[in-house]
């Protein structure tokens, strides 16, 4: 089974305003069936089993992300939007994709929160977690996303959530991996362009919340 990367929320630019996203924008790079069906084995009940997890990390867990493969990734994301439409304002779409500050962002949380940023566990918790939090518009709690991390290292040691890592190479982790946290990020910055939440914004959470395995993002809590 080749997977390659999620569906990305392609940000659209307008040669005479800002970027912004656009929802009839989404588009897929390839990952397809396998990304859905690893997500949902990753996050299953991932918010109901905290009591019975482990904070013991397997070896598929680790995963080295360095400044190098935020770059090449943004370079993928650059000529992807550019090849559905050679008339992107190249030099916004730069400006946007490193105004995302996406390392920056997931390392300074995962140091907020005691995890870490180079285990595929501790990403997506911290990610779900930015994810909530922008929807809800509230802070998650710091032993409730620890929790959630603890719960998503359990499903991951399971045999079939093995099989499937196991079938993807590195490059295919780390860009499943980084398309998760890119979707957050450029829903992070648009945010804060927009200086509010829309309601527009809060579907577009929800739906980068169901790719990632949470099927609802408005009925679980971190609080």
């Amino acid at each position: 089974m080749k997977i390659f990367v999620i569906g990305i929320l392609f940000v659209v630019f307008q040669l005479s305003a800002q970027a912004q996203y656009e929802g009839s924008a989404t588009a897929s790079l390839g990952m397809g069936h396998g990304y859905t069906a690893l997500s949902q084995s990753v996050m299953s009940n991932a918010f109901k089993n905290t009591g019975k997890a482990t904070s013991k990390a397997s070896n598929a867990d680790y995963l080295y992300l360095g400044f190098s493969h935020f770059r090449d990734f943004e370079a993928l994301l650059f000529n992807k939007v550019l090849a559905n439409n050679k008339n992107t304002d190249k030099g916004k779409l730069r400006s946007f994709l490193t105004g995302t500050r996406t390392m920056y962002h997931f390392d300074s949380r995962a140091q907020k929160l005691g995890l870490k940023s180079n285990y595929l566990s501790d990403i997506l918790a911290i990610g779900i977690a930015w994810n909530w939090e922008m929807y809800h518009q509230v802070s998650a709690d710091k032993t409730k996303v620890i929790n959630l991390r603890n719960s998503i290292r359990s499903n991951m040691s399971k045999n079939e959530v093995q099989s499937k890592l196991a079938k993807m190479s590195e490059s295919d982790r780390r860009n499943w991996i980084l398309s998760f946290m890119y979707n957050n990020s450029m829903l992070a910055y648009q945010i804060k362009q927009n200086g509010k939440t829309s309601t527009i914004n809060k579907q577009q959470l929800a739906k980068t919340a169901a790719l990632a395995g949470v099927p609802d993002i408005s009925r679980v809590s971190l609080k």
